[in-house]
């Protein structure tokens, strides 16, 4: 065990923990997003596969610590049908993720974070009818996305939960719990399919301490600065990572 874990200090972990820390602010501070940015680069440093386990266990570990301030404030009747749309679809998709060839993967991520940030760059916000039927489309939808790229599909979730009436922190309440159980079922899912070795868990464990950090922080930041400049220049990043795997 002392031996693996001397093989996984190195300096590609260090960058893991740099990407981890400024995923998990954007995370906090959202309640989503965080995914986004932290899945494609995990691919890159190691590869599509083990940098989607790595970031799906970090993304359940974050909604974990987010969830005790959320859970008195979510609307059951919207996230309801929401996740059960999502748990569904996303067991399916993995059965691609785990067959499909790495490039193709790594394209489909840039595909989707490019497409994700300029839907929400513009501010798009779904205005369509709203009923338990389309709460569950929506959450199949994103639940597709995750399961087959490894990225959570929480601009499909966003878009849909931020159109409603209720108060932002309801909506942040429900983006959180949805994105949670999303989280759930891709670990669920990638556990079945073999996909954590040793070496992916414990890399997983040693990106805890700025997982926690970094969502704390963004989760103060939320209370105390709720600015829109933080979500255009996060919204920049994300097309710009988006070409950028597309490109390499």
């Amino acid at each position: 065990m002392i031996e693996i874990f001397y093989e996984v200090l190195n300096k590609t972990l260090i960058f893991a923990s740099i990407i981890t820390f400024i995923s998990a602010i954007l995370q906090g501070y959202s309640g989503f997003g965080g995914g986004l940015l932290m899945v494609p680069l995990l691919a890159i440093l190691f590869n599509p596969i083990e940098g989607i386990a790595i970031a799906a266990l970090a993304g359940l570990i974050g909604s974990a610590i987010l969830m005790p301030g959320a859970i008195t404030k979510i609307n059951w009747k919207e996230t309801g049908p929401v996740s059960i749309g999502m748990s569904l679809a996303i067991p399916i998709g993995i059965i691609f993720l785990t067959a499909a060839d790495p490039t193709l993967i790594r394209n489909g991520m840039g595909l989707f974070i490019l497409a994700a940030g300029i839907l929400m760059l513009f501010g798009w916000v779904y205005t369509g009818p709203r009923n338990l039927f389309i709460s569950y489309i929506a959450g199949t939808l994103a639940g597709m996305v995750t399961g087959s790229f490894g990225v959570p599909g929480g601009p499909f979730i966003v878009a849909y939960l931020i159109s409603s009436k209720f108060k932002p922190e309801t909506q942040r309440a429900n983006i959180i719990f949805t994105i949670g159980i999303g989280m759930c079922f891709l670990v669920g899912g990638l556990v079945a399919s073999g996909s954590y070795s040793e070496y992916t868990v414990l890399r997983s464990i040693i990106l805890i301490p700025a997982l926690i950090i970094g969502n704390i922080l963004g989760k103060r930041l939320f209370n105390v600065a709720p600015l829109s400049w933080f979500n255009k220049v996060t919204n920049s990043l994300l097309i710009v990572l988006g070409i950028i795997i597309l490109i390499i």
